[in-house]
């Protein structure tokens, strides 16, 4: 590998030394002391559940000092688990990374245990009491977060029934999200005889050679066709739970999934029907961009081996983009923005707050994580220079963008959901296009960025919308029974069919294996979130001009009131539209058609 690409590592020693750092034990056995401190305080909430009002106001002091200390406390927790997370990232078989971040995750299932008492008293609380609970700097902070949570009053259990749903889901329905973790990071796929890890199959797929993509496909479907009776076990058991769950919760009215999706989302089903709606009323314009696709690739339909391949345009097989080049092409498409945003880029190199050296333990995939407690990103991803690894680091900063924004306010102000979190990186992704596109001389260059934009058409509009689409059948198909691999295959393919239509040779029916999105534990309907945010995004972008040179000081704003603020309430406020609306989405998507069209244009 070319020394261009050496030391692309993150530094994390400000935080541990390394794994046998003295501090980071000591840190734990704090941690340990002070929750079995909070846990016998915190205990003493489960008799003032319900107590006379009058009685109430003696519980507001013990209320708000033992809620400022969660908060402490989770901060301290966080810090230590994104250690070790960030190092099985690199690392999947790192012994001590891989203890310390199961010992963490024990952790927070005692702290959310002793937690439940306290969160049951606040949330069940009088208006009346909750008021002057929230009004003390200590837990100010706190309130979007509560009066958010007390919508969901209804669907509560009683102490002792969430105290055992948080200690059971621990080795429970997050022991199967790390199942599939365990899998995926120790996976060997078999690529033309030779053997590798998925992270480094899968970035085959974004290569020049289709016959090397295909290969890279098989050999990536096969590894998990090995697996596929336990990853299938793995999402039986992930949406299994959550169907019990949400059931048992339904005792006063229906939890229905969607329902709970969109609470964490932040948004109305209103404004998720919305917007689903108008996708596949105009999916015609994502279908328009993957035949545009093949027909400059020089077949009559893509295959699923193509859907992330690079522009084969003059000048596309140019040499590899070095890291440090990347890194200064999209700081400068920053500065035209915002020279702040150009200057946090470069910023982010130089303290190696990413990582993006290909390596054989490697995980697949990439994001921005970070340590709340000293505001400080992080970026990881495979680099290996292409264009579309260039606006996925662009992608990813635009996420750690955001959390910089914010780094002044209190830690529970900056806690966005994801729907909004998409925001900031489809700008950055935007940002950087745009401001290349403008620099082409000639039409190949302008095709090989229009081929991003066909490409982000492709996979925002058709392919996550085809995720959404599994993901309801296969939680419906779950209330009924135990659903096997061959069935999941189907309902992928019937997803994949209803979306992508006939734009594709052939579906992609282990799709739901290889995506890691549909195991994720913590979240379900991981994927329509990025459609939001590539959308909603764009509806924001689309503002630049109508308010000049306010408007880099706008956006900074918007991000700032994300942790806030529900999506709805926040476009209100600093746009004056109505995202509940199909207007708002359609006039998104005709940006998109825009750019399609000129994609088009270019295609000899």
């Amino acid at each position: 590998m070319s020394d261009q690409y050496q030391n692309i590592t993150w530094d994390n020693s400000n935080v541990y030394a390394d794994f046998d750092d003295p501090r980071l034990n000591t840190d734990l056995e704090n941690l340990e002391r002070e929750i079995l401190t909070f846990s016998s305080e915190a205990a003493k909430f489960e008799e003032a559940i319900g107590c006379p009002e009058s009685e109430m106001t003696n519980w507001i002091e013990p209320a708000r000092k033992l809620t400022r200390m969660s908060l402490d406390i989770s901060e301290n927790i966080q810090l230590i688990s994104a250690y070790a997370s960030f190092k099985t990232s690199v690392e999947a078989d790192h012994k001590k990374a891989k203890e310390i971040s199961s010992k963490t995750q024990r952790i927070w299932s005692d702290l959310a245990k002793a937690q439940t008492p306290l969160d049951l008293f606040i949330l069940r609380s009088s208006d009346s009491f909750f008021n002057e609970f929230i009004n003390d700097d200590r837990v100010a902070e706190t309130k979007f977060m509560w009066v958010h949570s007390r919508k969901e009053n209804d669907f509560l259990l009683s102490t002792r029934e969430e105290v055992l749903a948080t200690g059971l889901s621990v080795d429970g329905l997050h022991a199967w999200g790390k199942l599939y973790n365990e899998i995926a990071g120790n996976m060997a796929v078999e690529v033309d005889g030779e053997k590798m890890g998925l992270a480094q199959a899968s970035s085959i797929l974004r290569g020049p050679d289709r016959v090397a993509r295909k290969n890279a496909w098989v050999g990536i479907n096969n590894a998990w066709t090995t697996h596929q009776d336990s990853a299938a076990a793995v999402l039986n058991a992930i949406n299994g739970w959550r169907n019990e769950i949400n059931k048992t919760r339904s005792s006063k009215r229906e939890l229905h999934y969607l329902d709970k999706a969109c609470h964490q989302s932040r948004i109305t089903r209103k404004t998720l029907s919305a917007m689903m709606d108008t996708a596949y009323d105009t999916r015609s314009v994502g279908q328009r961009a993957l035949k545009g696709m093949a027909k400059k690739i020089g077949v009559d339909k893509l295959g699923p081996w193509d859907i992330l391949a690079p522009c084969p345009a003059k000048g596309s097989d140019s040499a590899p983009i070095s890291f440090p080049d990347a890194i200064e092409l999209i700081a400068k498409a920053f500065d035209k923005f915002s020279p702040d945003m150009g200057e946090f880029a470069r910023m982010m190199a130089e303290k190696r707050w990413i990582d993006s050296l290909p390596t054989p333990k490697r995980s697949p995939g990439a994001y921005c994580g970070g340590f709340g407690k000293l505001r400080e990103p992080r970026v990881f991803m495979t680099y290996t220079g292409t264009m579309g690894n260039v606006l996925t680091l662009a992608h990813e900063l635009g996420h750690a963008y955001h959390n910089w924004v914010m780094k002044d306010l209190p830690l529970t102000a900056t806690r966005y959901s994801m729907t909004l979190a998409e925001t900031a990186s489809i700008f950055a992704e935007t940002l950087v296009r745009d401001a290349i596109l403008s620099e082409c001389q000639t039409d190949e260059e302008k095709l090989n960025i229009l081929w991003q934009d066909a490409e982000s058409a492709g996979a925002l509009l058709i392919n996550i919308p085809a995720r959404y689409e599994f993901e309801k059948m296969l939680v419906e198909e779950r209330f009924k029974r135990n659903v096997p691999a061959d069935d999941l295959k189907t309902l992928m393919n019937d997803a994949w069919a209803k979306w992508y239509e006939e734009t594709l040779v052939e579906y992609d029916p282990m799709f739901w294996a290889s995506k890691l999105h549909f195991s994720i534990s913590s979240i379900g309907f991981y994927n329509y979130p990025y459609l939001f945010g590539y959308l909603f995004s764009l509806g924001i972008y689309a503002q630049k001009d109508k308010y000049g040179e306010k408007f880099p000081e706008l956006y900074k704003n918007i991000l700032r009131d994300t942790g806030t603020m529900t999506a709805e309430d926040l476009i209100k406020k600093h746009l004056d539209q109505d995202i509940e609306s199909p207007d708002f989405w359609k006039d998104s998507i005709s940006i998109v058609e825009s750019s399609i069209t000129k994609f088009e244009g270019l295609i000899r």
